[in-house]
């Protein structure tokens, strides 16, 4: 695993705010679940809203995940801890991680699934996949987002991934904005306006970002 050290400080009228950024732990899972989910806007309620799951909600089933998957996986995420809270994750990997299997087929509905190839199917092959960024509404501003962007990137050019990539909605206007000022430019259009869990028919970007060193 690439460890990951380093300090925020946030300069404000109180003096000086201190957040760590560190690798993901085993102990994290849950707390990452619930952001993963925020950051999806429920996706990840749509995705486990199974009869099987002997009573265990959507951030329950994906905390599980995170513990077990090998590029699904805790052990592939950054986080953000203020005050010995996480407060803060970015969740990334191979993009190759994003293939699917029949067994993974088999735990999904007809439409759950087709949820999951919209992603799985428009991948960048060879490239480093940021699945999740997510940070507590109450901390943003601070600079966090970019920084964990940052170590992101650093984990990419360690693994030697030359771009990486990253889906947005085209209505998160302020998501895009984010990333194309880190480098960011749109690649693909995909449309999913004839799913049932998306209400607004905005259409999914995949936008992609040249690393160091590959240009």
């Amino acid at each position: 695993m690439l460890l990951i050290w380093a300090y925020i400080f946030d300069e404000d009228s109180a003096g000086v705010t201190e957040f760590s950024i560190r690798d993901g732990q085993l102990s994290d899972c849950h707390v990452l679940a619930r952001l993963i989910n925020e950051s999806s806007k429920g996706a990840a309620d749509y995705l486990f809203n199974q009869k099987d799951n002997h009573g265990k909600n959507a951030e329950e089933m994906v905390s599980e995940l995170l513990a077990r998957e090998v590029h699904y996986s805790y052990a592939n995420s950054i986080v953000v801890q203020f005050e010995g809270n996480v407060v803060g994750m970015a969740l990334s990997f191979p993009s190759s991680g994003l293939m699917l299997s029949e067994q993974i087929k088999q735990h999904y509905s007809e439409r759950q699934f087709q949820y999951v190839k919209y992603f799985a199917e428009n991948t960048i092959a060879d490239s480093w996949h940021l699945d999740a960024i997510c940070i507590d509404a109450e901390y943003r501003g601070n600079g966090i987002g970019r920084d964990l962007l940052q170590k992101v990137k650093q984990q990419a050019s360690y693994y030697k991934y030359p771009e990486l990539e990253v889906f947005v909605f085209a209505n998160n206007t302020g998501a895009i904005r984010f990333y194309q000022r880190h480098g960011f430019a749109e690649c693909k259009e995909i449309d999913v306006s004839g799913h049932e869990f998306l209400n607004d028919k905005s259409p999914l970007l995949l936008m992609r970002c040249q690393l160091p060193g590959y240009d």
